[in-house]
């Protein structure tokens, strides 16, 4: 017996062979061939055509709709409309694509080097927009098990974890035995330095790291933080960090092409070059095709006449467990954009084929109350061929006898659902991502970053603010003991007494 199990004809991973391969590119320039090749389509077959007789949306409906989605569009353009916080208009994402340079972005690679040659590991501290955008697009385009490889076969880019996104401290204890005995570099990301989950995080992890670098320490920490003002600023200035910038202009869940984002996607070997340039290609997208050829004013339409007709939830599926990530990231986008005033759908991500056999039976039969919107990976970095069995026992020769491989077969894991979910009255529709690669993820950001504030816009609010998250602080913070806070704890406890307890 050999010593441990071997790959025989499987071929070399090529997901593995891209990052090596990208990681040292200097900069990226798109031609029309790649660009005709990675464009992102939308089809909306099941949206426009009736299922058992029944019209869900009709193509007179959004025509209709149509000028009022141009007219929000140039709103949005011309810093027009319902978009400040605290004075400010919060929209920077809309022209970074154009705005952001060659040497910005080779400043953040050099950043990003320098400190990956001196450490093992990297600890991205942040939540929300600090935290989803970088993990969704570091597993979309990375290995699996990306921490588990060895580093040469990572491109040279060190293990990556994220702390701060939560206060479980399970969670944080076991990713500090990941990291023990391993030289480190942290990345803490806040605009204020004061949110508590990722503060708390920062504190835990500063202290162990200052403790092992001594009067060194600041060498392994960046701050992604305000330009002039806030705790983590302060604290920065103090012990001498290497700043960035989190823009005033910028809110997080948009953030992902600006310092909050591309910091960490360097150090993981992710050629941001190329990141950006796919969000200059959908902007330009977007900027100049007209409605029905434009996929985020589309994707808006839809998804506001959906809520119109009396929809409240959007499953949105993927057939990638690396594309699954850009989904989650969508969980925050457009929820904190959206859920304003009663409005906003729910949104629901999954894993096909995996959840199809879990809650694939209420999108099925349950409550005709959801749409659907599928997130197809069209071609995977790898090809696997179903080998023949004599015995054919699972029935599986049918697909080996007809060459098929596991990307033909995933590809039905859309097909398939998307059709009976339409006959069984769920209209969906599909967004195909052509192949993993920066290029593609950077047009999906940004046409969903468009197509959530177009929503806003559409239903009368305000998308670029959270008021509603501020709530559940304020109580915990109350109940925590917060100084400054106790006449507001004085009446929650009041409320509380007032409530009868039902505990079983």
């Amino acid at each position: 017996m050999k010593k441990g199990l071997e790959l025989g004809d499987i071929e070399e991973n090529k997901t593995i062979t891209r990052n090596l391969n990208s990681s040292t590119r200097a900069h990226f320039y798109p031609d029309e061939d790649f660009i005709k090749n990675n464009r992102i389509i939308i089809d909306l077959t099941y949206i426009l055509n009736p299922a058992n007789g029944r019209q869900f949306i009709s193509p007179d409906e959004l025509d209709k709709i149509s000028p009022l989605v141009e007219e929000k569009h140039r709103k949005l353009k011309n810093n027009q409309g319902d978009c400040l916080d605290n004075g400010i208009p919060m929209l920077g994402w809309l022209n970074l694509p154009d705005e952001i340079t060659k040497s910005d972005l080779d400043d953040i690679v050099a950043a990003a080097g320098e400190l990956s040659e001196k450490i093992d590991v990297y600890l991205s501290l942040g939540i929300g927009g600090s935290y989803l955008g970088i993990e969704a697009t570091v597993k979309a385009l990375t290995h699996s098990y990306f921490n588990r490889l060895p580093r040469d076969k990572r491109g040279g880019a060190p293990e990556i974890y994220f702390l701060g996104q939560n206060l479980d401290p399970d969670f944080l204890r076991d990713t500090l035995d990941m990291i023990k005995g391993k030289r480190v570099g942290i990345n803490v990301i806040s605009k204020s330095g004061t949110t508590a989950e990722t503060a708390i995080a920062f504190r835990i992890v500063r202290k162990l790291l200052e403790s092992w670098a001594g009067g060194k320490a600041a060498d392994f920490i960046f701050a992604t933080t305000d330009k002039t003002r806030g705790a983590l600023k302060k604290l920065a200035d103090s012990k001498g960090y290497k700043t960035f910038i989190v823009p005033d202009n910028i809110g997080g869940r948009y953030s992902v092409l600006s310092d909050v984002g591309l910091v960490g996607l360097a150090m993981a070997g992710i050629d941001i070059h190329e990141l950006a340039a796919g969000f200059r290609e959908m902007k330009k997208i977007t900027d100049k095709s007209e409605f029905w050829h434009n996929p985020a004013k589309l994707h808006t339409a839809i998804r506001h006449l959906a809520f119109q007709k009396g929809k409240k939830i959007e499953v949105v599926a993927t057939n990638s467990t690396s594309i699954y990530q850009l989904t989650r990231w969508m969980e925050q986008l457009f929820p904190e954009s959206e859920g304003h005033k009663g409005n906003g759908l729910w949104v629901s991500p999954s894993m096909y084929s995996e959840k199809l056999h879990a809650n694939g039976q209420m999108v099925q039969q349950g409550e005709r109350n959801m749409i659907e919107t599928f997130i197809r990976l069209r071609e995977s970095d790898n090809d696997i061929q179903i080998p023949p069995d004599s015995e054919n026992l699972d029935g599986l020769n049918y697909l080996s006898d007809n060459n098929r491989g596991m990307n033909y077969i995933n590809q039905r894991v859309i097909d398939g659902p998307a059709y009976a979910h339409f006959k069984g009255g769920v209209p969906n529709m599909t967004i195909d991502i052509p192949r993993r690669n920066a290029f593609n993820i950077g047009q999906f950001y940004f046409m969903m970053e468009l197509s959530v504030a177009l929503s806003g816009y559409l239903a009368g609010h305000n998308p670029f603010i959270q008021p509603g998250v501020e709530d559940y602080k304020k109580a915990m913070f109350s109940m925590l003991g917060k100084p400054g806070m106790e006449e507001n704890l004085k009446a929650i406890n009041e409320d509380i007494a007032a409530v009868k307890p039902v505990v079983i």
